[in-house]
């Protein structure tokens, strides 16, 4: 049985899309936007011109416009509707299993090897959760396997001079770069790796050449962007501490848990190996390496000398090599018995951790649609406002209220905006959870206010208003 599923790659590629597809769709809407997918929500308003959502992004994002235009551009399409946009980072993570696919072919034509590389990608609960958030880090990941999937032709053709290749190089370069601002990372590898394993060869000059005209092109264009990122601070982001050198370095937040991260590394640690004792490392494998390497390495150092900045999703396209890595070196084992058993254990642990995290149906965002729904069951009122914690600035709560718009007219909730009505709701968004923002500091209960009544969800609380 199990020889013939892995015995076609159609068969391989079609179990692979069907897991994707399902675990991504399941509950994709189960929890609703955190504040930075409201932020994506809200700069993608088609109906917004491109100037001011050019404008809103260098304003309240430190992402490079790239990703939320791609998705303006979706929602011109089929229409601006919540529901809808976490289907976009599905999609980008079904071509990214097609591109990575193309990747495997490259190291390897051995169908165990693609097919558990292709299920461990298909179970991925980081790269799953990623689909189903309306950030940029799938999107990422799969710009950056298109660019690593060029780079790794290049060095297999490194004595021809093909233009199509080095064209798709140049293009995906610059999509790169306005992508993340992690890019410069395997940028930077691919310069290092040029420099001192590559420059004897003919193509050195044109790999190094392109990558310094399409960062001037993409800096120059994106100059506005890069000011304002200059002096951006992560202050949810602290450096790696003793835990996080110790069998750690991301493998629980990348495989689901600190068992399956403990697994997965161990794993990892043993593939280098296998790999060094064989004398099986070739120069593609050796770039990857050193990737996995400076993805780590150069955000920690800057992080010690400047200011942290290295979290798991900005370094995602790791867990795919990581896959692959370990895929590889099992299917280098020479006892089959031994082979067969570790990918059918793999695949059971990655199928069973997935499986358990979806029975589970852990809320980890704000609550908006769930306290609308019990505010329309209420006889209060039929008014609200919207507030975000303690923050004065008016757009924290434009871009709550853009949502709660949404929700109560695709839900069809009775409510309406605060009239002259005498009892209204205060819908506040406190990410803390613990509503004491909102209660004591704010703006929309400044004053002399009484409240009546109090409705918490999670990281939400209602309240109830009535002004004497």
């Amino acid at each position: 049985m199990f020889n013939k599923i892995t015995s076609h790659y159609s068969i391989q590629l079609s179990i692979s899309f069907l897991l994707l597809i399902f675990f991504s769709l399941y509950q994709i809407n189960l929890e609703d936007f955190w504040f930075d997918e409201l932020l994506t929500f809200w700069v993608t308003n088609p109906n917004t011109d491109h100037y001011d959502t050019y404008l809103n992004i260098i304003n309240e994002e430190n992402t490079p416009p790239l990703y939320f235009f791609t998705i303006k551009y979706f929602f011109k399409v089929f229409g601006y509707n919540y529901e809808l946009l976490r289907l976009t980072n599905i999609f980008f993570n079904i071509i990214s299993l097609i591109v990575f696919f193309s990747i495997l072919k490259t190291f390897s034509k051995d169908k165990k090897f693609i097919f558990l590389s292709l299920m461990l990608y298909s179970l991925n609960y980081f790269l799953i959760s990623y689909s189903q958030e309306a950030r940029v880090y799938i999107f990422y990941c799969l710009i950056s396997l298109c660019y690593i999937r060029i780079y790794l032709n290049i060095i297999d053709n490194e004595n021809s001079i093909d233009f199509l290749r080095y064209f798709s190089f140049v293009i995906f370069s610059i999509i790169l770069i306005n992508t993340f601002l992690f890019s410069f990372i395997i940028l930077g590898t691919i310069i290092f790796f040029e420099f001192f394993f590559r420059r004897n060869k003919k193509n050195y000059y044109i790999i190094n050449l392109i990558i310094f005209i399409s960062t001037i092109f993409s800096i120059y264009f994106n100059f506005e962007f890069y000011q304002s990122v200059v002096n951006f601070e992560a202050t949810s982001i602290n450096n790696p501490n003793l835990d996080f050198y110790l069998f750690n370095f991301f493998f629980k937040q990348y495989f689901g848990s600190k068992i399956m991260g403990l697994i997965f590394f161990l794993f990892f640690t043993f593939s280098i190996f296998i790999l060094i004792k064989n004398n099986l490392i070739d120069q593609k494998l050796k770039f990857l390496l050193f990737l996995i390497f400076f993805s780590y390495f150069i955000p920690i150092l800057y992080g010690y000398i400047f200011s942290p900045v290295l979290n798991d999703k900005y370094i995602i396209y790791v867990v795919p090599i990581i896959i692959l890595l370990i895929s590889f070196s099992i299917s280098l084992l020479k006892n089959l018995k031994l082979k067969v058993s570790i990918i059918i254990f793999l695949l059971i642990v990655s199928f069973s951790n997935l499986l358990i995290k979806n029975i589970k149906r852990e809320i980890d965002k704000p609550e908006f649609t769930k306290i609308l729904l019990d505010l329309n069951k209420q006889n209060d009122s039929r008014y609200y406002t919207v507030s975000f914690a303690d923050h004065s600035k008016p757009f924290f709560n434009k871009v709550v209220s853009n949502l709660i718009q949404q929700i109560i007219y695709k839900k069809k909730i009775n409510l309406q905006k605060v009239s002259q009505s005498k009892d209204y709701w205060i819908i506040c968004y406190d990410p803390s959870n613990t509503y004491d923002y909102c209660t004591k500091k704010s703006i929309l209960l400044s004053g002399e206010k009484n409240i009546k009544r109090r409705i918490n969800t999670y990281q939400v609380v209602a309240l109830l208003i009535n002004e004497k």
